[in-house]
Protein backbone atom coordinates (compact mmCIF):
# COMPACT_ATOMS: atom_id res chain seq x y z
CA UNK A 1 0.00 0.00 0.00
CA UNK A 2 1.92 3.23 -1.04
CA UNK A 3 2.07 5.74 1.84
CA UNK A 4 -0.96 8.22 1.75
CA UNK A 5 0.83 11.33 1.90
CA UNK A 6 2.62 10.69 -1.77
CA UNK A 7 -0.81 9.82 -3.32
CA UNK A 8 -0.99 12.34 -6.37
CA UNK A 9 -3.51 15.13 -6.91
CA UNK A 10 -3.95 16.39 -10.25
CA UNK A 11 -5.75 19.32 -11.89
CA UNK A 12 -7.18 17.48 -14.99
CA UNK A 13 -9.19 20.76 -16.77
CA UNK A 14 -9.29 23.85 -15.23
CA UNK A 15 -10.91 23.31 -11.72
CA UNK A 16 -11.04 19.67 -11.59
CA UNK A 17 -9.03 18.13 -9.30
CA UNK A 18 -8.45 13.74 -9.21
CA UNK A 19 -7.76 12.59 -6.38
CA UNK A 20 -6.11 9.33 -6.24
CA UNK A 21 -7.43 7.20 -3.25
CA UNK A 22 -5.83 4.13 -1.77
CA UNK A 23 -8.03 0.89 -2.07
CA UNK A 24 -7.24 -2.38 -0.35
CA UNK A 25 -7.90 -4.54 -3.15
CA UNK A 26 -7.46 -4.92 -6.99
CA UNK A 27 -7.64 -2.31 -8.87
CA UNK A 28 -5.50 -0.40 -5.95
CA UNK A 29 -6.84 3.41 -6.54
CA UNK A 30 -9.61 4.55 -6.99
CA UNK A 31 -10.09 8.17 -8.62
CA UNK A 32 -12.65 10.97 -7.21
CA UNK A 33 -13.15 14.48 -8.19
CA UNK A 34 -13.06 17.94 -6.04
CA UNK A 35 -14.86 20.25 -8.48
CA UNK A 36 -14.12 24.24 -7.76
CA UNK A 37 -17.40 25.93 -8.67
CA UNK A 38 -15.95 29.49 -7.27
CA UNK A 39 -18.29 30.33 -4.19
CA UNK A 40 -18.35 26.68 -3.11
CA UNK A 41 -16.77 23.43 -4.52
CA UNK A 42 -18.40 20.00 -4.96
CA UNK A 43 -16.44 16.05 -4.46
CA UNK A 44 -17.68 13.38 -6.82
CA UNK A 45 -17.64 10.34 -5.10
CA UNK A 46 -16.12 9.25 -2.06
CA UNK A 47 -13.31 6.80 -1.70
CA UNK A 48 -13.35 3.79 0.82
CA UNK A 49 -13.81 4.21 4.24
CA UNK A 50 -10.41 3.06 5.46
CA UNK A 51 -7.75 4.98 7.85
CA UNK A 52 -5.35 5.22 4.66
CA UNK A 53 -8.23 6.73 1.85
CA UNK A 54 -9.31 8.76 4.70
CA UNK A 55 -5.28 10.51 5.67
CA UNK A 56 -4.77 10.52 1.84
CA UNK A 57 -7.94 12.66 1.26
CA UNK A 58 -7.22 15.22 4.25
CA UNK A 59 -3.52 15.55 2.44
CA UNK A 60 -5.02 16.34 -0.58
CA UNK A 61 -7.21 18.87 0.44
CA UNK A 62 -3.77 20.45 2.32
CA UNK A 63 -2.39 20.13 -1.78
CA UNK A 64 -5.11 21.76 -3.16
CA UNK A 65 -5.96 24.36 -0.48
CA UNK A 66 -9.56 23.52 -0.11
CA UNK A 67 -10.69 23.34 3.64
CA UNK A 68 -13.05 20.60 3.80
CA UNK A 69 -15.81 23.20 4.89
CA UNK A 70 -15.88 24.99 1.43
CA UNK A 71 -17.03 21.19 0.04
CA UNK A 72 -20.98 22.16 -0.19
CA UNK A 73 -22.26 19.00 -2.10
CA UNK A 74 -20.97 14.82 -2.23
CA UNK A 75 -22.39 14.11 -5.13
CA UNK A 76 -21.86 10.04 -6.15
CA UNK A 77 -22.20 7.87 -8.87
CA UNK A 78 -23.24 4.91 -7.65
CA UNK A 79 -23.78 3.29 -3.64
CA UNK A 80 -20.84 0.76 -4.27
CA UNK A 81 -18.06 1.18 -1.38
CA UNK A 82 -15.32 2.56 -3.31
CA UNK A 83 -17.55 5.55 -4.32
CA UNK A 84 -19.88 6.15 -1.43
CA UNK A 85 -17.85 4.39 1.53
CA UNK A 86 -17.52 7.63 3.13
CA UNK A 87 -20.20 9.68 2.61
CA UNK A 88 -21.07 9.98 5.83
CA UNK A 89 -18.03 10.89 7.96
CA UNK A 90 -17.59 13.21 5.11
CA UNK A 91 -21.09 14.87 5.37
CA UNK A 92 -20.04 15.22 9.06
CA UNK A 93 -16.85 16.83 8.15
CA UNK A 94 -17.63 19.36 5.09
CA UNK A 95 -21.09 19.80 6.52
CA UNK A 96 -22.04 19.08 2.81
CA UNK A 97 -25.69 17.78 1.23
CA UNK A 98 -25.21 14.45 -0.39
CA UNK A 99 -26.91 13.32 -3.60
CA UNK A 100 -27.28 9.71 -4.41
CA UNK A 101 -29.98 7.77 -7.47
CA UNK A 102 -33.05 6.66 -4.94
CA UNK A 103 -32.19 3.12 -7.09
CA UNK A 104 -29.05 3.48 -4.85
CA UNK A 105 -30.38 4.53 -2.27
CA UNK A 106 -32.62 1.20 -2.32
CA UNK A 107 -28.74 -0.63 -2.46
CA UNK A 108 -26.85 0.73 0.73
CA UNK A 109 -28.29 -2.23 2.97
CA UNK A 110 -26.56 -4.40 0.53
CA UNK A 111 -23.60 -4.17 2.45
CA UNK A 112 -24.75 -3.64 5.76
CA UNK A 113 -24.06 -6.82 7.86
CA UNK A 114 -26.51 -9.66 7.91
CA UNK A 115 -26.56 -13.37 7.32
CA UNK A 116 -27.32 -14.81 3.75
CA UNK A 117 -30.92 -15.48 3.04
CA UNK A 118 -32.25 -18.48 2.04
CA UNK A 119 -33.63 -16.72 -1.15
CA UNK A 120 -30.07 -15.87 -1.93
CA UNK A 121 -28.61 -19.64 -1.26
CA UNK A 122 -31.62 -21.16 -3.44
CA UNK A 123 -30.51 -18.51 -6.46
CA UNK A 124 -26.74 -19.58 -5.92
CA UNK A 125 -27.78 -23.43 -6.51
CA UNK A 126 -30.37 -23.06 -8.98
CA UNK A 127 -27.69 -21.22 -10.89
CA UNK A 128 -24.98 -23.71 -10.74
CA UNK A 129 -22.59 -22.65 -7.93
CA UNK A 130 -21.29 -25.38 -6.07
CA UNK A 131 -22.44 -24.89 -2.31
CA UNK A 132 -19.30 -25.86 -0.78
CA UNK A 133 -17.81 -23.12 -2.45
CA UNK A 134 -19.73 -20.08 -1.03
CA UNK A 135 -20.78 -21.52 2.08
CA UNK A 136 -17.62 -20.50 3.62
CA UNK A 137 -17.85 -17.41 1.85
CA UNK A 138 -18.46 -14.17 3.94
CA UNK A 139 -21.50 -12.09 3.32
CA UNK A 140 -20.62 -8.46 1.47
CA UNK A 141 -22.07 -6.47 4.61
CA UNK A 142 -19.66 -8.72 6.36
CA UNK A 143 -16.84 -8.13 4.35
CA UNK A 144 -17.46 -4.49 3.34
CA UNK A 145 -18.55 -3.41 7.40
CA UNK A 146 -15.45 -2.08 8.53
CA UNK A 147 -14.97 0.02 5.21
CA UNK A 148 -18.51 1.09 4.35
CA UNK A 149 -20.18 4.15 6.15
CA UNK A 150 -22.95 5.28 3.81
CA UNK A 151 -24.84 8.57 4.51
CA UNK A 152 -28.64 8.82 4.15
CA UNK A 153 -29.00 10.77 0.70
CA UNK A 154 -30.31 14.40 1.12
CA UNK A 155 -30.80 14.56 -2.16
CA UNK A 156 -31.83 12.01 -5.04
CA UNK A 157 -30.56 12.40 -8.31
CA UNK A 158 -32.83 11.81 -11.34
CA UNK A 159 -32.09 11.52 -15.27
CA UNK A 160 -30.61 15.00 -16.37
CA UNK A 161 -31.29 16.78 -12.88
CA UNK A 162 -29.04 20.09 -13.14
CA UNK A 163 -27.18 20.42 -9.64
CA UNK A 164 -25.66 23.77 -9.35
CA UNK A 165 -21.88 23.92 -7.78
CA UNK A 166 -21.43 27.79 -7.05
CA UNK A 167 -20.81 28.97 -10.73
CA UNK A 168 -20.71 25.88 -12.12
CA UNK A 169 -23.84 23.35 -13.15
CA UNK A 170 -23.62 19.95 -13.61
CA UNK A 171 -26.53 17.22 -15.03
CA UNK A 172 -26.65 14.07 -13.49
CA UNK A 173 -27.71 11.54 -16.46
CA UNK A 174 -28.89 8.10 -15.63
CA UNK A 175 -26.99 5.34 -16.77
CA UNK A 176 -28.13 2.03 -15.62
CA UNK A 177 -26.13 -1.22 -15.83
CA UNK A 178 -23.43 -1.67 -13.60
CA UNK A 179 -25.88 -0.76 -11.26
CA UNK A 180 -29.52 0.26 -11.56
CA UNK A 181 -29.07 3.93 -10.64
CA UNK A 182 -25.76 4.86 -11.50
CA UNK A 183 -25.39 7.74 -12.96
CA UNK A 184 -22.36 10.09 -14.86
CA UNK A 185 -21.86 13.69 -14.17
CA UNK A 186 -21.60 15.58 -17.03
CA UNK A 187 -20.41 19.37 -17.14
CA UNK A 188 -22.02 20.58 -20.49
CA UNK A 189 -20.64 23.65 -20.53
CA UNK A 190 -16.96 22.93 -19.70
CA UNK A 191 -17.18 19.21 -22.11
CA UNK A 192 -16.32 17.18 -19.24
CA UNK A 193 -17.59 13.74 -18.28
CA UNK A 194 -17.12 12.10 -14.88
CA UNK A 195 -18.04 8.89 -15.59
CA UNK A 196 -17.78 6.68 -12.37
CA UNK A 197 -17.46 2.91 -13.40
CA UNK A 198 -19.81 3.36 -16.65
CA UNK A 199 -17.04 3.86 -18.86
CA UNK A 200 -13.85 3.16 -18.20
CA UNK A 201 -10.45 3.48 -20.53
CA UNK A 202 -9.07 -0.39 -20.26
CA UNK A 203 -11.71 -2.78 -18.50
CA UNK A 204 -15.62 -3.11 -18.85
CA UNK A 205 -17.15 -2.89 -15.50
CA UNK A 206 -18.99 -5.90 -13.87
CA UNK A 207 -22.88 -6.16 -15.10
CA UNK A 208 -24.34 -9.31 -13.85
CA UNK A 209 -27.41 -10.82 -12.51
CA UNK A 210 -27.97 -11.59 -8.94
CA UNK A 211 -31.13 -12.18 -8.11
CA UNK A 212 -34.58 -13.56 -10.25
CA UNK A 213 -36.03 -10.22 -9.99
CA UNK A 214 -32.57 -8.33 -11.86
CA UNK A 215 -34.17 -7.21 -15.27
CA UNK A 216 -31.90 -6.90 -18.19
CA UNK A 217 -28.68 -5.09 -16.49
CA UNK A 218 -26.50 -5.66 -19.93
CA UNK A 219 -29.49 -4.47 -21.96
CA UNK A 220 -30.04 -1.52 -19.60
CA UNK A 221 -25.89 -0.89 -20.15
CA UNK A 222 -26.06 -0.88 -23.89
CA UNK A 223 -28.28 1.75 -24.05
CA UNK A 224 -26.41 3.58 -21.20
CA UNK A 225 -23.61 3.26 -23.22
CA UNK A 226 -25.23 4.67 -26.63
CA UNK A 227 -26.83 7.16 -24.74
CA UNK A 228 -23.55 8.54 -23.13
CA UNK A 229 -22.17 8.49 -26.65
CA UNK A 230 -24.27 11.04 -27.93
CA UNK A 231 -23.22 13.50 -25.64
CA UNK A 232 -20.78 16.26 -26.32
CA UNK A 233 -17.85 15.40 -24.31
CA UNK A 234 -13.71 16.72 -24.37
CA UNK A 235 -12.35 15.28 -21.26
CA UNK A 236 -13.58 11.83 -19.70
CA UNK A 237 -12.65 11.45 -16.10
CA UNK A 238 -13.40 7.91 -14.99
CA UNK A 239 -13.16 6.62 -11.67
CA UNK A 240 -10.30 3.45 -12.21
CA UNK A 241 -7.41 4.58 -14.84
CA UNK A 242 -6.25 7.25 -17.06
CA UNK A 243 -8.09 10.68 -18.04
CA UNK A 244 -9.38 10.16 -21.74
CA UNK A 245 -10.92 11.89 -24.58
CA UNK A 246 -13.02 9.55 -27.33
CA UNK A 247 -15.44 8.62 -25.47
CA UNK A 248 -17.98 7.56 -28.18
CA UNK A 249 -14.78 5.48 -29.79
CA UNK A 250 -15.00 3.26 -26.12
CA UNK A 251 -18.61 3.25 -26.42
CA UNK A 252 -18.35 1.23 -29.47
CA UNK A 253 -15.49 -0.93 -27.93
CA UNK A 254 -16.92 -1.87 -25.15
CA UNK A 255 -20.37 -2.87 -27.42
CA UNK A 256 -18.41 -4.61 -29.54
CA UNK A 257 -17.28 -6.77 -26.32
CA UNK A 258 -20.02 -7.41 -25.12
CA UNK A 259 -21.35 -8.30 -28.09
CA UNK A 260 -18.21 -10.98 -28.47
CA UNK A 261 -19.10 -12.49 -25.12
CA UNK A 262 -22.13 -13.06 -25.76
CA UNK A 263 -20.80 -15.12 -29.36
CA UNK A 264 -19.09 -17.22 -26.65
CA UNK A 265 -21.24 -18.26 -24.12
CA UNK A 266 -23.85 -19.05 -26.41
CA UNK A 267 -21.27 -21.35 -28.54
CA UNK A 268 -20.52 -22.77 -25.20
CA UNK A 269 -24.25 -23.93 -24.68
CA UNK A 270 -24.42 -25.67 -28.11
CA UNK A 271 -23.43 -29.05 -26.82
CA UNK A 272 -25.81 -29.39 -23.85
CA UNK A 273 -27.68 -27.46 -21.79
CA UNK A 274 -25.64 -25.66 -18.98
CA UNK A 275 -26.27 -23.83 -16.00
CA UNK A 276 -24.73 -20.13 -15.93
CA UNK A 277 -21.77 -21.84 -13.58
CA UNK A 278 -20.74 -24.14 -15.82
CA UNK A 279 -20.93 -21.49 -18.57
CA UNK A 280 -19.05 -19.13 -16.73
CA UNK A 281 -15.87 -21.58 -16.06
CA UNK A 282 -15.70 -22.09 -19.88
CA UNK A 283 -16.39 -18.92 -20.75
CA UNK A 284 -13.59 -16.95 -18.29
CA UNK A 285 -12.01 -19.71 -18.77
CA UNK A 286 -11.59 -20.41 -15.25
CA UNK A 287 -11.98 -23.67 -12.57
CA UNK A 288 -13.43 -24.72 -9.34
CA UNK A 289 -10.28 -24.11 -7.72
CA UNK A 290 -10.30 -20.46 -9.18
CA UNK A 291 -11.08 -17.78 -6.37
CA UNK A 292 -14.09 -17.91 -5.37
CA UNK A 293 -12.82 -13.43 -6.22
CA UNK A 294 -13.18 -14.59 -10.38
CA UNK A 295 -15.79 -17.38 -10.01
CA UNK A 296 -18.73 -15.12 -8.27
CA UNK A 297 -18.61 -12.17 -10.72
CA UNK A 298 -18.24 -14.48 -13.67
CA UNK A 299 -21.23 -16.33 -12.84
CA UNK A 300 -23.00 -13.42 -12.12
CA UNK A 301 -22.08 -11.76 -15.54
CA UNK A 302 -22.78 -14.92 -17.47
CA UNK A 303 -26.33 -14.79 -16.46
CA UNK A 304 -26.71 -11.30 -17.80
CA UNK A 305 -25.09 -12.61 -20.72
CA UNK A 306 -27.55 -15.17 -21.10
CA UNK A 307 -30.42 -13.51 -20.22
CA UNK A 308 -30.08 -10.48 -22.64
CA UNK A 309 -29.85 -13.16 -25.00
CA UNK A 310 -33.00 -14.63 -23.97
CA UNK A 311 -34.72 -11.41 -24.51
CA UNK A 312 -33.66 -11.09 -28.34
CA UNK A 313 -34.50 -14.68 -28.84
CA UNK A 314 -31.18 -16.26 -28.97
CA UNK A 315 -31.08 -18.74 -25.54
CA UNK A 316 -33.60 -19.87 -23.73
CA UNK A 317 -34.10 -21.54 -19.87
CA UNK A 318 -35.76 -24.40 -19.00
CA UNK A 319 -35.40 -26.22 -14.98
CA UNK A 320 -33.45 -29.38 -15.19
CA UNK A 321 -33.25 -31.17 -11.94
CA UNK A 322 -33.71 -28.10 -9.62
CA UNK A 323 -31.18 -25.94 -11.34
CA UNK A 324 -31.83 -23.45 -14.36
CA UNK A 325 -29.55 -24.41 -17.59
CA UNK A 326 -29.60 -22.51 -20.36
CA UNK A 327 -29.41 -23.80 -24.31
CA UNK A 328 -29.57 -21.94 -27.74
CA UNK A 329 -33.40 -21.23 -28.91
CA UNK A 330 -34.02 -23.38 -31.30
CA UNK A 331 -35.12 -22.32 -34.58
CA UNK A 332 -37.91 -24.51 -35.82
Amino acid sequence: MPDPSDVKVREVAPGFHLLYLPLPMKPTIVNVYLVNGGSEWALIDTGMHTEDSVRAFHAALGTIGCRPEWIRKIICTHHHPDHFGTSKPYRELCQAEVFLHPLEAARVSFYVPQERSPQTTRFFLRNGIPLDIFAKVPSPGHFWKSMYEPAVPDHTLSDHMRVPIGEREVEAVWTPGHTPGHCVMYFRREKVLIVGDHLLPKITPHVGIMSDDAGDPLGDFIASLRKVGELDVETVLPAHGAVYHDHRKRVAQLIEFHDYRMQVMLDVVRGRPRTAYEVALEAFDLTRDSPFQQQFPATFETLAHLEHMRLQGRTEKLEQDDRVVWRPRSTH
